[in-house]
Parts: structure tokens; sequence; C-alpha cells
């Protein structure tokens, strides 16, 4: 049964105490990031997530990793 001694019979409710917000505190974000999709084959997708998985762990973000690899050998060439 719920104790119902501590409630305010009328107006506002009892205050509650203020917690950390821990969801904004573990988020580190050094800058914005955007979405960048591209249209390609069935085929191309599937050996392109493959790739990816063998080489960083079939994970989330794995194909983003790979990607960001594939781009920053291409600067370093360019």
């Amino acid at each position: 049964m719920l104790n119902t001694k501590n409630l305010h019979k009328k107006g506002m409710p009892i205050s509650r105490d203020k917690s950390q917000n821990i969801i904004q505190d573990s988020v580190v974000s050094k800058d914005k990031k955007k979405p960048l999709q591209v249209m390609i084959s069935q085929e191309l997708f599937e050996e392109f997530s493959i790739s990816a998985g063998q080489k960083l762990g079939f994970e989330k973000g794995a194909k983003s990793k790979l990607f960001l690899e594939i781009w920053r050998t291409y600067k370093k060439l360019s």
C-alpha cells in the first residue's frame, strides 16, 4: 500500500531531489556528425558488409569504421 502521509493535500507536490544526468555526462562529442548515404548494388553492399565484419568485427558501426579507414588512406595518397 502507498504511504500518503508525506503527500500534500493541496498545492504543489513535494519537490524531488535533483539527480545527476548520467546520459549527458557520458556522451563525448567532439564534432557534429552528419549522415552520408550512397546508393549501391545489393552485391556491393553485401561484399562491403562482409569485408567490414571480417576486418573490424561483426558489430554495429563496422561499415562506418571501414569507410573512414578507406577515406583516410585515400587522403594520404592524394
